[in-house]
């Protein structure tokens, strides 16, 4: 029987917005495909005879149920994105691929084509699938259209339905929060999207991708959220992501819930979980406050969900293909779904133009390319004997997470939810961590010379002296020990600004109290790998990391900072210590319990060089 000849249905929009702002709407397909008013979809996945993973999808077109196998999204970053639908329970047609092309029109303007190509079962698929194609096209050329209408509006996506919102709730929430330490204003704008936006807007959300939206310092509404969590407005989701889709699995509720390992069907690898790359705190909207439909119109593997990911493309067996993509300056890497080999790319003003690659069976043929950072071409070749999903992404994980390594080291989230913590005996690599340890010169004395109620004042008074710095810095105190203080913090010039603004601060404590003995503070910090556990019911943290920062602090003489040289060369730091008067000393030194010899730093006030010379 001859096949029947399949048939392409398009329109064109011009709309007055540059490619990259038409194409940051575009790739939201689930929710272009709400705004047009496509029925909402369910979706499964299923394994084929020959270990190939499928996802398939369900919805009610017309009334009627339609069942297909839905293949990955395939696209070039703000030039082009299409998926092909391979129907199982649909007489009238054999497969449909729908897609955007989008076409630069003016330096300001962009046309915006969308298209179906229909390939019919039987000759009753030509009626059903110009019906169902012209539907598709109509509805999302008018989306378009619209946009048009409306250049640079605050939101291309109103709620699609009601918001469901319980008023009473939530103003005796936002009544809870008028007196929380934390941006009022960020706080109304977090009511403000609750009320307002989409289901989806509120069901996921991710505090440091609004604030970049918000014009907002990050940090600054990860605490809004936090305490928002802790009022009982929102709800956290700890998602653990995959290392080579970055897609998250199904969330946990608390850290607790998290195993040493995890699964991705999609990739078909078994990988170990991080607490800095793989583990990523999302928030949704509390039930109570709203009903948030979970409902979905497109699969997850859209654009919108894949950030990282410049290019995608499927290439049946022995195909082979050329792709123009343009890649920003910086690293990359080719991949293939399920394969771990792949290829590093680096881009730069030097680059080839193009370039060819197999995909073999064990990966792609190549380790590394050396491409330009404009339009390249690649000749890509499909050598298996099965479909193949070639992957070009960002070497570098996106900034929009907030990794649970991260908001660990907030004082916010230790005070709030002291309770999460991970599991007993589990243990979590974290890939850069910076450790504070400090303790007082000479306290055994103290003790015996003031006595112990006199002794024990003072330290007391130096512990909101070291919390109040440490926390101002983004930085949390782990523990205790005596008279000793172990903290951690995100970022090593935190860290630094910590410890420089605790001797400042300690300095006029002193001098405030002339009448008692001035305390003098040891400091030492470390930054590098080491493991999250829980310690007695506390998210603590073990590793040579923690060790020779512990072993620097003992090198410390009072009044003065020792520093790692990992510290003193990360981001920032050099940046911070030029700000303030301070004489830098190298030296070398053998850290007790650790093999390696480290170079130290140790800083301290200019005008302790004449005295201590």
């Amino acid at each position: 029987m001859m096949a029947l000849k399949p048939f392409r249905l398009k329109q064109s929009t011009i709309v007055p917005l540059s490619v990259a702002e038409v194409w940051e709407i575009a790739a939201q397909t689930s929710k272009v495909n709400h705004a047009v008013g496509l029925p909402p979809l369910v979706y499964s996945e299923r394994t084929r005879s020959d270990g190939v993973r499928e996802v398939v999808g369900t919805a009610r077109q017309y009334g009627l149920p339609v069942q297909w196998v839905e293949h990955p999204f395939e696209w070039i970053y703000q030039k082009e994105l299409w998926v092909e639908r391979v129907f199982e329970h649909f007489p009238p047609l054999d497969r449909l691929i729908g897609g955007t092309i989008l076409i630069p029109h003016t330096s300001i303007s962009t046309e915006v084509e969308t298209f179906v190509d229909v390939f019919p079962k039987n000759l009753l698929g030509y009626p059903v699938g110009w019906f169902v194609a012209n539907q598709m096209i109509t509805g999302q050329a008018a989306f378009f259209r619209s946009v048009a209408q409306k250049p640079n509006a605050a939101n291309y996506f109103p709620p699609a339905r009601k918001v469901r919102a319980n008023r009473n709730v939530l103003q005796e929430l936002r009544n809870r929060m008028r007196d929380l330490p934390c941006d009022q204003q960020l706080i109304d704008r977090l009511f403000e999207l609750i009320q307002t936006q989409r289901d989806e807007d509120v069901a996921t959300m991710r505090p440091f991708v609004l604030a970049d939206a918000w014009g907002a310092e990050r940090l600054n509404l990860l605490r809004v959220f936090l305490y928002a969590t802790w009022t009982g407005l929102l709800d956290m989701n700890w998602d653990v992501l995959c290392p080579n889709c970055r897609v998250a699995r199904e969330p946990s509720p608390h850290l607790r819930d998290l195993t040493a390992t995890a699964h991705c069907e999609v990739c078909n690898i078994r990988y170990d979980i991080n607490f800095d790359e793989y583990v990523e705190l999302r928030f949704s909207v509390n039930p109570k406050v709203r009903s948030a439909s979970n409902a979905t119109f497109c699969a997850l593997g859209s654009p919108a969900l894949n950030e990282h990911i410049v290019a995608q493309a499927r290439l049946k067996p022995n195909e082979q293909r050329e792709l123009t993509v343009q890649l920003g300056a910086g690293g990359y890497r080719l991949r293939m779904l399920g394969i771990e080999q792949r290829c590093a790319i680096q881009a730069h003003a030097a680059g080839a133009t193009n370039a060819t690659i197999n995909l073999t069976a064990a990966g792609p043929d190549q380790a590394a390319l050396n491409v330009a950072n404009r339009p390249v071409s690649l000749n890509v070749h499909n050598t298996t004997d099965r479909e193949q999903l070639l992957i070009i992404e960002h070497d570098a994980w996106g900034v929009g997470r907030v990794s649970a390594s991260l908001v660990s080291t907030l004082p916010e989230f230790r005070s709030l939810f002291s309770s999460e913590v991970l599991a007993p005996g589990l243990g979590l690599a974290i890939k850069n961590l910076t450790i504070l340890f400090s303790d007082i010169k000479n306290s055994t004395p103290m003790y015996e010379k003031h006595g112990d109620s006199s002794a024990y004042a003072m330290v007391r008074d130096h512990f909101d002296v070291l919390f109040k710095a440490i926390e101002q810095h983004n930085g949390s105190i782990v523990k205790t020990i005596g008279d000793a203080v172990m903290a951690v913090f995100a970022s090593p010039s935190d860290g630094v600004s910590a410890a420089l603004a605790i001797h400042h601060n300690m300095q006029q404590a002193n001098q405030a109290r002339p009448e008692r003995p001035p305390i003098v503070i040891k400091i030492g910090l470390h930054t590098g790998t080491c493991i999250a556990v829980n310690a007695n019911e506390v998210l603590d943290y073990f590793g040579t990391t923690v060790n020779a920062a512990a072993r620097a602090q003992g090198l410390s003489v009072g009044d003065d900072v020792v520093l790692t040289s990992d510290v003193m060369e990360s981001a920032g730091v050099r940046t911070i210590l030029s700000q303030h008067d301070l004489l830098s000393e190298p030296f070398t030194h053998n850290l007790k319990g650790i093999s390696q010899v480290f170079t130290l730093y140790r800083l301290m006030p200019m005008a302790q060089r004449e005295h201590r010379a």
